[in-house]
């Protein structure tokens, strides 16, 4: 992703798209004391 500077991934099953997979989502997955992580992670402005 990086390499390509793509931010967002389709997930498709069976030829369908069903979801989307973020940077910030690989970022909680991979390190949760990083910066994007709890960005993420946090509650959405009101």
């Amino acid at each position: 992703m990086r390499e390509h500077a793509v931010r967002r991934l389709p997930v498709v099953e069976d030829g369908l798209p069903v979801g989307i997979v973020s940077l910030g989502d690989l970022a909680v997955e991979r390190d949760t004391a990083s910066a994007l992580a709890d960005i993420s992670a946090a509650d959405p402005n009101q």
